[in-house]
């Protein structure tokens, strides 16, 4: 679709998120972590994100933010507890320029966290899958009257923040919020909206 904004000028209207991963790997553990999305997408796949330069869009480009998502997956069964101890104890922050236009619980943009598991008689001798984000879509939803527009070459990103995890108990929180070695576990934040860019 093409729209013409304020200024006269013509775009292509395209419903299009935006999204940018953070792996945790093998080893690392969550007490504390501090994870920044969209700030740091210089070598990333596609499947990676769709961001082109580190924490802006380019020039000519805006995107209209309708909602926001966060999205994580693991099957591997020695990392059980990293994506619930994940969503349980952290908050994420969307920041566009200098100021906070979303904050709250992890969870709450997650929208769900599902698990299934089983034991096989041969080896592995468990598997698991565990996911968040699956049954909502969009876990925050802004809607049209409350969009939040991000300009050509404006600076944003989203924040997330993992509350520092007690050594205390058995097992104890920071054993199960760390990375199994020789695993990963990506971690997707996305933006749901409409991407506008020059007419091709």
């Amino acid at each position: 679709m093409i729209v013409r904004l304020e200024n006269g000028d013509l775009r292509d209207e395209l419903r299009q998120p935006l999204y940018d991963t953070f792996t945790l790997v093998g080893g690392s553990g969550i007490s504390g972590l501090v994870a920044r999305f969209f700030s740091s997408v210089q070598g990333k796949t596609l499947a990676q994100t769709n961001l082109r330069q580190n924490g802006q869009l380019e020039s000519a480009v805006s995107f209209r933010a309708q909602g926001l998502a966060f999205d994580a997956q693991n099957q591997r069964p020695e990392n059980y507890g990293v994506v619930p101890m994940l969503i349980e104890r952290s908050s994420l922050n969307l920041r566009i320029i200098s100021k906070d236009y979303w904050q709250g619980p992890t969870r709450f943009a997650a929208g769900r966290l599902y698990a299934n598991a089983a034991l096989l008689a041969a080896a592995p001798t468990s598997i698991v899958i565990q996911q968040c984000g699956w049954a909502a879509v969009q876990g925050v939803n802004f809607g049209s009257r409350h969009a939040q527009d991000i300009g050509p070459v404006q600076n944003f990103e989203v924040t997330l923040t993992v509350d520092p995890l007690s050594a205390a108990g058995a097992p104890s929180d920071a054993t199960l919020g760390t990375v199994a070695a020789n695993t990963q576990i990506p971690l997707v934040v996305s933006l749901k909206g409409l991407l506008r860019r020059p007419v091709q």
